[in-house]
């Protein structure tokens, strides 16, 4: 599995990212997807965020990006100018370019990047949707990837790509396709980071995993029962079982990873990393 990965992301990495263009004007549809999505209420959007973000493109105190690949667009709406720089453009194409199959459509990808951060809720209260979720897709339809949170904006991009392309095994049942889906994600995402440089790849996946396990240990103790799949499992322990199974987890505690009251659920990527990928040093998408 790891040697699979890391082939990908070297075949991927030798090649130069697909270009964006900029510059068009959004369609009716997609106009009218926004509009439907964002004034829809939803559970995984319980402050509506979506909604906010909606109004603030159309009464014009958002800035408003179109992009454009041979592989996908995205439409991007931003609380300020300058967080057209948070968004790693080539990452995000080469991403694009990896999940596109021959005779399939392109993808379309609504970023709406809210800078509300992902953390835990106070005390021993339940996690709820608000405090982790930032993104869906109809499963099977490229054309409906929706991105609500600037935070981890990258991971979730590879989580919802994977729905739209219908690789979700729907016997297992929506807990356990979840937890796959985001397992897959974050391994993805690990690599993408290492860009397929093997030794790279072993300290991001021993940092993932550190963070991985750290952050359920604090999950577990927002829970009324941790051996149970209540939310959120599906994107925490769920996954690490996998990790587990899969025999890719690296169970051996770094020091300087720290959770705090985070549920980012990819580790932090360093300054280093996100001038690699040509993002600003405040970023959270990358």
């Amino acid at each position: 599995m790891l040697h699979s990965t890391l082939d990908v992301m070297r075949k991927e990495f030798a090649i130069k990212p697909p270009t964006w263009s900029r510059g068009q004007l959004l369609t009716a549809s997609e106009e009218a997807y926004l509009r439907k999505e964002c004034t829809t209420e939803s559970e995984f959007d319980p402050h509506n965020c979506r909604r906010t973000m909606y109004q603030n493109m159309m009464n014009g105190t958002a800035t408003v990006i179109k992009a454009v690949c041979p592989y996908g667009t995205v439409i991007a709406i931003l609380e300020y100018p300058k967080q057209d720089e948070d968004i790693p453009w080539d990452l995000w194409a080469r991403i694009l370019h990896l999940y596109t199959e021959d005779g399939h459509p392109s993808f379309t990808v609504y970023l709406l990047a809210n800078t509300h951060l992902r953390t835990f809720p106070p005390g021993k209260q339940s996690i709820t949707p608000q405090n982790i979720n930032g993104g869906y897709t109809y499963p099977c339809n490229r054309q409906t990837i929706l991105i609500y949170r600037a935070e981890d904006a990258t991971r979730v991009l590879l989580h919802e790509l994977m729905h739209s392309c219908c690789l979700d095994n729907h016997k297992l049942g929506v807990d356990h396709v979840e937890a796959a889906t985001e397992a897959w994600a974050e391994l993805m995402y690990v690599g993408l980071l290492s860009q397929g440089k093997q030794r790279e790849f072993a300290t991001l996946l021993h940092m993932q995993s550190d963070w991985m396990i750290k952050q359920d240990a604090i999950v577990k103790k927002h829970m009324r029962n941790s051996d149970s799949m209540e939310f959120p499992w599906r994107y925490t322990i769920g996954k690490e079982e996998l990790w587990r199974k899969w025999d890719i987890l690296v169970n051996a505690p770094i020091a300087h990873v720290v959770v705090g009251q985070s549920l980012r659920l990819t580790c932090p990527p360093s300054a280093e990393l996100k001038i690699r990928f040509h993002v600003s040093n405040t970023s959270t998408i990358l």
